[in-house]
């Protein structure tokens, strides 16, 4: 009896020396894990304050006192622009230049320029083709106060000035001033929805130059024949270069420059010898800074890194126009650069074709645009909404063919008379995304089941002994 509980007390001796070294291990082994994510936590720590002070030395800081910029004076003009269009149900208003790309997403209202991963690169392209600051790799298309005619396509109702500039002109009005912020109203606006000639539909924009995209495309609108847009002629134009040497130049408006100094820069000069509203379309190497002066008064200077038109304002004959482009020290190539004025009495002309029979919004949501029109001819319903596979139209409660101008902005063929039009928006990919993960769902569920239910049984076979 002795030997045996002898026996008995050492088994439990061996048992009790196996239950220690397995302590002992279970222990070491969270000691290496504590450790292990002490010295995770540690690298991750020195990752982001590398990080951060990187980040910080190579980009410097927004100024919180100027943003968004105009702060109170734009907040409240922004407040009287949207009580004065309480009853529209959209339209599109824009800032003569950007402080963001997404300056409508920051202040609250249906803007134009936009900078996301998700931009359609045929909006890109058709912004581009306007001559607004665009490029397919950059996700992004930049509005600054520019053609008149491109307005049209837009449906851009008001700008909104924020330096207190005078930007008034003969197709903009000042219609309210606080503080430093400007509200113009474009007097040649158009809504989302207009008659155009049906020529619209075959315009084939794979053409040279902004003027001449914006020569055809008014004049396959309006049925006008003849340019809108008449260049500036070469003979009117000098280019200089200040503190760089101009090695090459053309009256086209190519120049070729090297050895910049540090200040340098290249100046067009523009003799004008007809009245009307001026635009310059800039082709520049590098992200220049470009600034306009209209007979030595600075009219405003930006920074541009992309092919990009720009309002100079009306002028009359006699005026000089001085277009001055930065150049940094030791800076070398070549820049193009064009000018043009519109022909008043041909764009008023047009504009009162287009502006006879327009779309008026009965109802509009994001997935559902609705509106009538009083055609007074035969035609092609233009609208300012890009397609993207998504968007069908009906006429009058039924199935409408779509025609794409520039392979982006729907467009839809009427009768002459009255007219119900309708744009439904459905994402088919949506039906296949919930089925989707739906099936994602059950699986998981399934596999949770499968994982758990050996444990859940042997937890059951153990209280049931």
């Amino acid at each position: 009896m002795e030997r045996r509980k002898r026996g008995c007390g050492g088994g439990h001796g061996a048992k009790d020396e196996g239950f220690g070294k397995r302590a002992d291990i279970i222990k070491a082994q969270i000691q290496h894990r504590n450790l292990a994510a002490s010295l995770l936590a540690g690298v991750m720590m020195l990752e982001l304050i590398v990080n951060m002070s990187n980040f910080a030395l190579t980009f410097t800081p927004t100024n919180i006192d100027n943003y968004p910029r105009g702060t109170a004076y734009s907040a409240s003009m922004l407040r009287y622009m949207h009580e004065r269009e309480e009853d529209t149900p959209f339209y599109r208003a824009e800032v003569t230049h950007t402080q963001t790309l997404n300056d409508g997403a920051l202040n609250g209202y249906h803007g134009i320029s936009t900078f996301t991963s998700s931009a359609n690169v045929k909006v890109t392209e058709f912004m581009k083709d306007l001559g607004y600051g665009a490029k397919n790799t950059y996700n992004r298309y930049c509005y600054e106060e520019a053609s008149p005619v491109s307005n049209l396509f837009l449906g851009l109702k008001y700008m909104i000035e924020r330096d207190g500039k005078d930007k008034a002109s003969t197709y903009f009005e000042e219609i309210n001033r606080y503080g430093n912020t400007v509200l113009l109203e474009n007097k040649a606006y158009l809504p989302l929805g207009f008659l155009a000639e049906s020529e619209l539909g075959q315009m084939e924009f794979d053409v040279s130059g902004v003027f001449v995209v914006q020569n055809r495309l008014f004049s396959s609108a309006t049925g006008i024949d003849g340019d809108v847009w008449r260049k500036v002629a070469g003979q009117n134009l000098t280019i200089t270069g200040n503190g760089t040497n101009v090695t090459d130049s053309s009256s086209s408006g190519y120049c070729a420059y090297k050895d910049s100094e540090n200040g340098a820069n290249v100046v067009y000069t523009y003799a004008i010898d007809q009245d009307g509203f001026m635009c310059v379309d800039l082709n520049l190497p590098k992200r220049n800074n470009v600034a306009i002066w209209l007979n030595g008064v600075e009219l405003y200077s930006e920074t541009m890194s992309l092919q990009q038109t720009l309002a100079v304002g009306d002028v009359v004959a006699g005026d000089v126009v001085e277009i001055k482009m930065s150049c940094k020290s030791g800076e070398s190539g070549t820049m193009t650069l064009s000018a043009a004025i519109l022909n008043e009495e041909k764009f008023w002309a047009g504009y009162e074709v287009l502006a006879a029979s327009t779309l008026e919004l009965t109802q509009f949501r994001n997935t559902f645009v609705e509106g009538t029109i009083e055609c007074n001819r035969d035609g092609l319903l233009y609208t300012s909404i890009p397609q993207n596979g998504n968007w069908s139209a009906k006429v009058d409660g039924e199935d409408a063919d779509i025609i794409l101008i520039d392979d982006v902005m729907i467009a839809v063929p009427l009768t002459e008379g009255s007219h119900t039009v309708s744009f439904i928006y459905h994402n088919a990919a949506f039906a296949l995304g919930w089925k989707v993960s739906f099936a994602c769902f059950v699986i998981f569920a399934l596999l949770i089941l499968l994982i758990y239910k050996p444990h859940l049984k042997m937890k059951h076979g153990k209280y049931e002994k």
